[in-house]
């Protein structure tokens, strides 16, 4: 065998280890990457998320709340030109009233009920999501041997959540 080819051979036995870790070491930064970048992503959605809901139970809760007290209002009125007779709010409560009907303003009660409830949801959704960005950072942190090239060569920490 020619010492070109030993020469060249040598070079590739001691070059194709270090090739294979060099990718292995590249592919585990990109995925720690892709998981800070995914993180962030889903962290700025649950703020915007977050802010939607907030306004939108608000905004609900400010509409029930203004036609419960209509609600009250239109009763008092309602009972203040009738206050001389006997049994009258029994009578005005059988009797067909419709500038105050207690099933709309509990229904919006209701509605909004659901709004939260289903607001609560799709928050617990975002926030597990959050957790398991964060577990499987945390993960390739934690084992070996990524968490040493990623924390002693790239200085990398665990997410902060």
């Amino acid at each position: 065998m020619n010492s070109t080819i030993k020469t060249t051979l040598i070079l590739l036995v001691i070059a194709l280890p270090f090739l294979i870790i060099s990718l292995q070491v590249i592919s585990l930064y990109n995925k720690d990457v892709k998981l800070r970048n995914k993180f962030t992503e889903k962290y700025s959605e649950r703020t915007a998320f977050y802010d939607k809901m907030f306004k939108t139970i608000k905004q609900k809760g400010k509409i029930a709340v203004k036609n419960d007290s209509s609600f009250t209002k239109i009763v008092n009125i309602v009972m203040e030109g009738r206050k001389d007779s006997e049994g009258l709010m029994m009578k005005w409560v059988t009797e067909q009233n419709p500038t105050a009907q207690f099933s709309e303003v509990s229904s919006m009660y209701k509605d909004l009920s659901r709004t939260i409830e289903a607001q609560r949801d799709e928050f617990f959704i975002q926030e597990k999501y959050l957790m398991d960005i964060k577990l499987q950072s945390d993960n390739l942190l934690d084992t070996f041997p990524s968490g040493i090239i990623l924390t002693t060569i790239f200085g990398k920490e665990k997410i902060e959540y």
